[in-house]
């Protein structure tokens, strides 16, 4: 295990090695800042990275990586009436690391965090007592995650989309939308409220977010001709890939044959499927080559089942309690 702390700003980070794939998990202590970012906000990745460097990283030199990524996400339940939130993170490369944050202001939760985006390399783990590189601004970006009332939140790309621009909204890397709503939310409808609260600029390509709850709702939001709107399940189950479903009936865009597959199974199945099955079907629906990490969090019990680069024999497996 490997510690990095900050006693200027009280934070510890405690990270271990749990594969030689490889798959990391951090336990995150103390304030990252989180919350002042909400009040100042960012305008361009230059700006966002800036914050980053002054309130957490002291200009180390390190850069904010990213890259094109298109993935797939699909919520349902089991056989026991339990809400399953299930995606397939597909992208050029991945460094996976399960994040537990512990901090006051946030509800706890515990995400996947692709560290490659926060300059990370197989070497990083090895050389962190010399070079940390953005490691202390992970609790940023987390790309899907669990909260402890059993919200759920996913990233897909959606090169379709055009966000808002109004001027009396703060705006904000939407990378880091994620983390807003897992801190905060409890709810879909709280996570609707939350994100149109807020301008968003992208990097490479825009998002849109698959949210979830213990409840059994789901929805998808999306930003459609710089508005943002909201296409809530209207059955058992809900399924998004890479294109819009606001406006887009036909269902046409990149990831139509994987959202086709996965909705013809769910609809066959009546929207039950078992985690096992669940991981299957993520499993068939991966963009070959890109396959990083395929997930099922169960929203009733707060559990999560994963698996990472492509080595389906090995589910890892935990619980939020565990942490």
């Amino acid at each position: 295990m490997k510690t990095i702390q900050d006693l200027k700003r009280n934070i510890r980070i405690e990270i271990e090695k749990l594969s030689n794939r490889p798959f990391y998990s951090m336990h995150y202590y103390g304030d990252d800042c989180f919350d002042k970012y909400l009040l100042r906000g960012a305008h361009s990745l230059e700006d966002y990275c800036s914050f980053i460097d002054t309130a957490l990283i002291q200009n180390r030199g390190n850069r904010f990586r990213h890259n094109n990524f298109g993935c797939s996400a699909f919520v349902a339940k089991n056989e026991n009436g339990d809400i399953l939130f299930a995606r397939n993170m597909d992208c050029e490369y991945a460094i996976p690391m399960l994040l537990n944050l512990n901090e006051a202001s946030s509800y706890r939760f515990i995400s996947l965090v692709n560290m490659a985006f926060l300059d990370w390399d197989e070497r990083t783990y090895d050389s962190l007592g010399t070079d940390s590189k953005l490691t202390l601004a992970t609790a940023y970006s987390p790309s899907d995650g669990i909260n402890e009332y059993g919200f759920a939140v996913a990233i897909l790309t959606d090169a379709d989309a055009a966000y808002p621009r109004q001027k009396d909204k703060i705006t904000l890397f939407d990378m880091t939308m994620p983390r807003l709503l897992l801190s905060k939310a409890r709810s879909v409808e709280e996570a609707i409220h939350y994100t149109e609260k807020y301008n968003l600029f992208y990097d490479v390509a825009p998002l849109h977010y698959i949210v979830a709850d213990a409840s059994g709702h789901s929805a998808v939001i999306e930003f459609v001709e710089g508005k943002m709107v909201v296409t809530k399940s209207e059955n058992k189950y809900q399924v998004v890939t890479n294109f819009p479903l606001y406006g887009n009936p036909a269902k046409k865009g990149f990831g139509k044959d994987r959202y086709e597959n996965l909705q013809n199974t769910l609809e066959k199945q009546r929207g039950i499927i078992s985690e096992e099955d669940a991981l299957e079907l993520l499993k068939s629906n991966v963009i070959p080559g890109d396959e990083q990490w395929s997930a099922v969090y169960n929203l009733t019990k707060k559990t999560l089942s994963v698996t990472f680069s492509g080595a389906y024999e090995h589910v890892h497996r935990f619980k939020m309690n565990d942490f």
